[in-house]
């Protein structure tokens, strides 16, 4: 289910659709302010996050003290994480994640409010791939390093709702890979990384290759 811990550390919850009403959940009405849960530390999220990726331990909590400052910098509403709020109050953000078809059932099902198996739009792939509409409905995706780091599996976009942190974003994440450099910086540092978020095992393509200078 959604706000079991097993499942928040490695799924999402979405909408099928930019269109979608529902269940429990209007895109375009909750986009501007956001929607999220309120019964977690998102800072301790932060923190674990970082430790997985073999940020040392004495440096952990400055490191996440340093990218707070930073997205505050940038205007992204940090309030969940112990910071500022952004000055425009729209702290809601959008990602669209687009899967190969045939992942789709491999990472994907579809859901009912809360996680249930919806068995009524299963194979998820089928409904997706019908004439059906798709304004109501939810499903649940499996967040694997092996696919979402593939860009020929998964792909993301990410919108803000807030307008001054959604220019700056470029600016941000350049400064965010910045201070990231204590695992980023070395190719020993990132293949440590790499094997904290595949889960202690290094799939057979990935490289420790810099790809810094290949963002955009």
């Amino acid at each position: 289910r959604d706000h079991h811990p097993s499942f928040r550390r490695v799924a999402v919850s979405c909408m099928c659709s930019l269109s979608s009403t529902g269940p429990e959940a209007c895109t375009a009405m909750v986009f501007i302010a956001g929607y999220s849960c309120k019964d977690l530390s998102f800072r301790t999220v932060l923190e674990n996050l970082l430790e997985s990726c073999y940020v040392p331990k004495a440096k952990v909590k400055e490191l996440a003290t340093r990218i707070i400052a930073l997205s505050e910098k940038h205007g992204l509403d940090v309030s969940q994480f112990g910071g500022k709020p952004c000055s425009s109050g729209k702290a809601g953000h959008l990602l669209q994640i687009f899967v190969r078809r045939p992942l789709i059932d491999k990472l994907a099902y579809s859901a009912k409010p809360y996680g249930p198996i919806d068995e009524d739009r299963m194979p998820i792939s089928g409904w997706m791939n019908s004439n059906k509409s798709h304004q109501v409905g939810q499903a649940r995706v499996v967040a694997h390093p092996k696919y979402f780091m593939r860009a020929d599996s998964v792909r993301m976009y990410v919108a803000s709702a807030d307008p001054t942190f959604h220019a700056h974003r470029e600016e941000y994440q350049k400064e965010l890979v910045g201070l990231l450099s204590v695992i980023l910086g070395e190719p020993e540092l990132r293949q440590r990384a790499a094997t904290g978020v595949y889960g202690g095992s290094l799939p057979s393509w990935w490289s420790a290759e810099d790809q810094r200078n290949h963002m955009g």
